[in-house]
């Protein structure tokens, strides 16, 4: 049998994203894709939640299943066949996400995702996302078994009852032990419309950064989020003068993200931004289990590569 012309991507918004427009949350998730294109797929019934058409201007929920239809493209071959494992039971697992990989499929990229891996690895059951890393940044993703237990994580990341904490090496010797950024947060003016920067009329936005280890011109600082910002280490980051090794959105006012979006980057912009990828690591994770409500305690190692970008600046790493 002839395979569909037509695939479904699904797209669940966070706690965050309560009440925004439908066309504008589905611009934030599909950064490619003009809010104009989004709204002509509404017109035409490709968008749907609870198999009724959704419409621009209706208002997203928490939880909400929202269906987007594409055309299908020719997946291109899975680098992953499998995800380190950090926790699992019935209700819930937690793995180290490699850094470059999608935490949710695209119509481009389909199974080289977590969820796709994962429901490989289920039999076919698709666990629910409690939480998204960026595609570059690596470490503990989050994803539930159940509608309960999804409901219970996601309440639980909404409310900021989980503690997070990641490790970001960065730009330059930072001479401060401690720093706080207390800074609100808003779109970019510029190009760059995924662009965060610091605003007086942007929303609240807290992290609190420690120094963990200087070297040759980068550090490792850990990083805790207390408000769930677009962006917000990042951007807090960039804000300070010391910008993730290997962010392409956030160093030199985001040229290299230009190139990359028109396929111009080049090994000798990847070289000056002092890493492949932007270098960081959700690193550790404090939660309450879904189901029986007992603290969970989890931690990610490190990949190779950032240990080897640390090292090749003489900065040390914990164990």
């Amino acid at each position: 049998m002839a395979e569909a012309a037509w695939i479904e991507i699904s797209y669940c918004p966070e706690a965050a994203h309560a009440g925004r427009r439908a066309d504008v949350f589905l611009r934030e998730r599909m950064k490619r894709r003009s809010r104009a294109e989004i709204q002509s797929w509404m017109a035409a019934g490709r968008v749907t939640r609870a198999g009724r058409p959704l419409k621009p201007s209706d208002r997203v929920r928490a939880q909400d299943e929202i269906l987007v239809r594409f055309e299908r493209r020719e997946d291109p071959p899975a680098r992953f066949e499998s995800l380190p494992i950090i926790y699992e039971d019935e209700s819930m697992l937690a793995v180290n996400k490699p850094g470059r990989l999608l935490s949710h499929p695209t119509d481009k990229i389909r199974r080289d995702s977590v969820t796709e891996i994962l429901s490989r690895h289920l039999g076919g059951v698709r666990p629910h996302l409690a939480h998204r890393l960026d595609r570059e940044t690596s470490g503990l993703l989050i994803l539930a078994k159940t509608k309960t237990a999804a409901r219970s994580l996601t309440e639980q990341f909404a409310a900021r009852g989980a503690q997070k904490r990641y490790l970001a090496l960065v730009r330059g010797r930072v001479s401060w032990r401690a720093k706080e950024a207390d800074a609100p947060l808003a779109r970019s003016s510029g190009e760059i419309w995924v662009r965060q920067e610091v605003s007086s009329e942007g929303a609240p936005a807290l992290t609190r950064f420690r120094r963990l280890s200087v070297g040759g011109g980068a550090s490792l600082v850990a990083a805790e989020p207390k408000t769930g910002r677009m962006h917000q280490i990042r951007a807090h980051l960039s804000w300070l003068g010391h910008s993730l090794l290997g962010d392409k959105l956030y160093q030199d006012g985001g040229s290299a993200y230009l190139k990359m979006t028109r396929g111009q980057i080049a090994p000798e912009d990847l070289a000056a931004l002092g890493a492949e990828r932007q270098m960081l690591h959700a690193w550790t994770l404090s939660l309450r289990h879904p189901k029986d409500g007992r603290l969970l305690k989890l931690r990610a190692p490190l990949p190779g590569d950032f240990i080897s970008a640390a090292r090749s600046f003489g900065v040390a790493c914990p164990e």
